[in-house]
């Protein structure tokens, strides 16, 4: 296993997650924590993606604390979270109501600073009473690809859900999928209840 030094703290790269021609994303540990690792190889990448933290911090929305940057080496390091995702739950079980109350909320951040987040349910984590967006695309406004217009499909047990859950290699309980009459009546219920 690699070791990398980054501010005089020693990471052992414990398994590559992710790699691309831009960057490689390592599981890390330091002592008993695990970090995300992301080490780039262009510094457009490395300022892009610092950006993009920044700006989703900015607007509000709680997102994995940045531990460390080096901009000479180009490795920015997050903390990273053992609990399961909303799509991981929303496989064993319905959704809590404290999902879709704090989904709402940063939905709500993000339509008063005009920007979209992706809004799978896969890039979101509840770390105790918080909800947290782990995904790294910010974009600006774009109604096709908000919440209420074609995020909260996944929230919910739909016909769309399904077929994620399944690309992400979840099994699929016929008995729970909901007809699209019944999507679209929690949809509604949901959007006028948080919004």
């Amino acid at each position: 296993m690699e070791k990398r030094v980054i501010k005089r703290y020693e990471y052992e790269l414990v398994q590559l997650l992710k790699q691309s021609e831009e960057v490689s994303i390592f599981l890390a540990q330091r002592k008993d924590r695990f970090f995300t690792f992301r080490e780039y190889r262009l510094e457009d990448a490395y300022n892009e993606d610092l950006a993009k933290y920044k700006r989703i911090q900015k607007i509000g929305v709680n997102v994995q604390k940045l531990i460390a940057h080096d901009r000479q080496l180009l490795v920015l390091i997050f903390e990273r979270f053992q609990e399961p995702t909303a799509l991981d739950v929303l496989a064993k079980e319905e959704l809590k109501e404290i999902y879709f109350k704090q989904l709402f909320n940063i939905y709500r951040f993000c339509r008063f600073s005009k920007v979209e987040l992706n809004y799978m349910p896969n890039n979101y984590i509840l770390k105790g009473t918080t909800l947290y967006y782990v995904g790294e695309q910010i974009t600006d406004s774009n109604a096709s690809r908000n919440l209420e217009n074609f995020g909260l499909r996944y929230w919910i047990y739909s016909k769309e859900a399904t077929e994620l859950l399944e690309k992400k290699g979840h099994p699929i309980d016929a008995k729970r999928i909901l007809s699209e009459e019944e999507a679209n009546k929690r949809i509604v219920l949901l959007s006028v209840t948080y919004w």
